[in-house]
């Protein structure tokens, strides 16, 4: 369940080409966050840089038109699922690890060092092929880019996402949709994904989108900085239902990190007054054939006081360009408000790829709830909650990119 150009520079010159490859792959597309009602999910590496790209203010009479392109990724496969609802289930669904999705780009250089471009991208379920949500649901943005930095307007994701997961530090980066935050915290509050008030991606690596928004990203070296606002548009107030996201990500070598934040007041109702506030901070290290990443993220309903930490910790090991392996743990543990339920997580994945624009893979998770009596295992991405502390996922998937 990632190409449009846009290029980050590599993890170290000795990157791994199957790492690098599948970073080029995740488009600005994002993943979902329920199996069937997602709402998110990754971009390559490098499209951190461009999608919340654009630039500085530049008019030009020379103006040139540089083009328009189509890209898009199709994905999908036969899951298994333990237990849902005290039931297994079986299906041909949507793959997990990058989106459905089709997305139209374009730009044009109207001075030099200045272009104007805009992206429409939004995702789809393979089995049904419905759309989730709207058309365009997860970037529908124009803006400038220049030598001074790069500010977009529109519908996009924050740098939760942008940084934290196309980084390459979060669950989600690690995992897709499978490897995103939700566990047995169903009175979260949360907005995101199908179920309302629960914990669906509650960090937002995931790829939650923010409507009516203007965000403003530079590098400076190895250094990204970018800020970004959402404005509500409620009438008589500028704050009321507004969102507000900040980042930074450093990457030289071998070496990087990030830390993000995001406050995302929900606007998708008159009344709605949900306000979760997140926070991540991540570091990774890579050689030729490994790469390793720890991570952090603390979420908060300032609305509840509900508030959950993630610890993960992933590791990729490829073999020559066609093979890759992929690791990765987390453990999230709520506070006394969602009675101090936890979750370990385990994910596994093996790849391979058959050409440059295809591969199969098979992907697993494992969830154990714990905390209360009634504690509720629940992975992102599953169709539901199992009956009991344990619930497991896994799926033979092809993927394609176009």
């Amino acid at each position: 369940m990632a190409a449009q150009g846009r290029h980050a520079a590599e993890h170290g010159a000795n990157t791994i080409k199957v790492e690098r490859r599948r970073r080029m792959n995740l488009q600005f597309a994002g993943r979902g966050t329920c199996a069937r009602a997602a709402t998110g999910y990754l971009a390559g590496r490098r499209g951190a840089r461009a999608i919340s790209a654009l630039g500085l203010f530049a008019v030009s009479t020379a103006a040139q038109a540089d083009g328009l392109s189509v890209s898009g990724l199709a994905a999908g496969g036969i899951t298994y699922t333990s237990n849902v609802g005290g039931s297994a289930r079986y299906g041909v669904d949507s793959a997990p690890l990058r989106p459905n999705y089709l997305a139209f780009n374009g730009s044009e250089t109207i001075a030099a060092g200045t272009s104007a471009y805009f992206r429409l991208a939004g995702r789809y379920l393979l089995d049904n092929g419905n759309t989730i949500g709207q058309l365009f649901n997860t970037y529908s943005i124009v803006g400038l880019r220049g030598d001074l930095g790069d500010i977009s307007l529109g519908n996009m994701r924050d740098f939760m996402f942008e940084y934290f997961t196309v980084g390459g530090f979060s669950g989600s980066w690690y995992g897709g949709l499978w490897g995103a935050g939700q566990g047995p915290f169903q009175n979260f509050g949360g907005v995101y994904g199908g179920v309302r008030g629960g914990s669906a991606d509650y960090d937002r690596s995931n790829g939650e989108a923010l409507g009516n928004g203007i965000k403003y990203a530079t590098q400076l070296g190895p250094l990204k900085l970018g800020v970004m606002y959402a404005f509500g548009e409620r009438p008589g107030s500028v704050r009321d239902g507004s969102s507000y996201s900040a980042g930074a990500l450093y990457e030289s070598g071998r070496f990087g990190a990030t830390v993000a934040f995001t406050d995302f007041s929900d606007s998708s109702t008159p009344t709605s007054n949900a306000h979760i506030r997140t926070l991540g901070s991540g570091l990774k290290w890579g050689t030729r054939d490994w790469t390793f990443a720890g991570s952090y993220s603390r979420t908060e309903n300032a609305a509840t006081d509900g508030v959950i930490n993630n610890f993960g910790i992933g590791v990729t090991r490829s073999f020559g360009d066609r093979y890759g392996l992929t690791f990765h743990y987390q453990y999230m543990k709520g506070n006394g408000v969602l009675q101090d339920r936890h979750a370990h997580q385990f994910l596994a994945r093996a790849e391979t790829s058959l050409s440059q624009r295809t591969r199969v893979y098979v992907q697993a998770a494992y969830q154990r709830a714990g905390g209360t009596a009634d504690a509720k295992a629940w992975i992102n991405g599953v169709a539901g909650p199992a009956d009991g502390k344990q619930q497991t996922v896994a799926g033979l998937f092809v993927e394609h990119t176009f």
